[in-house]
């Protein structure tokens, strides 16, 4: 073989290895631009996922306010109705105006709880979908990291070609 043939064929190989060279580099590049992806969405579900925790935590407050009020008026309700009680006990019939007053904290109590289970049911729900945003993230997140290896991997095939090309480049004569 020929030195003009031995270049020939080195240059076809050279041609070939800058082929593969940029094969490995756009793919890289993609699986780069895939993992950075993936990190946007994993930040995006936990975004959502603290915005959802910060309301469960004022609906918290929310719904501890009407559990006291439930409190307040079943323990006035409770006086009410002793009280009642009592006066029967020595007597009194005309009890009207208490049993006004007991049905009113009584109103009140049913009204609180129901406030209280309504705002409990707004928190179970939002404690749902911050369940599935981190699951969500974490799966992101894991995408991320297999996009992260398999950029490696095509980053270290990359720099192996290019030494391949670096040794054959070193093969030709300096003239070239």
């Amino acid at each position: 073989m020929s030195i003009s043939d031995e270049i020939l064929t080195l240059d076809k190989i050279l041609k070939e290895k800058n082929a593969e060279l940029n094969g490995h580099r756009k793919s890289r590049d993609k699986f780069h631009d895939n993992a950075r992806d993936s990190q946007v969405k994993r930040d995006n579900f936990r975004k959502m996922a603290q915005d959802l925790m910060k309301v469960n935590s004022e609906l918290k407050k929310q719904r501890n306010t009407y559990n006291e009020l439930t409190r307040e008026a079943k323990s006035k309700r409770e006086d009410i109705k002793i009280r009642i009680e009592e006066l029967r006990a020595d007597g009194v019939r005309d009890l009207d105006q208490l049993k006004a007053e007991r049905d009113s904290y009584h109103r009140q109590v049913v009204e609180y709880h129901a406030k209280s289970q309504e705002v409990h049911a707004h928190i179970e729900e939002n404690s749902e979908k911050i369940d599935l945003y981190k699951k969500m993230s974490d799966q992101a997140h894991e995408q991320s990291l297999k996009f992260r290896e398999a950029a490696d991997k095509e980053h270290q095939e990359f720099v192996r070609c290019l030494d391949e090309i670096k040794a054959i480049r070193d093969e030709l004569p300096d003239d070239l």
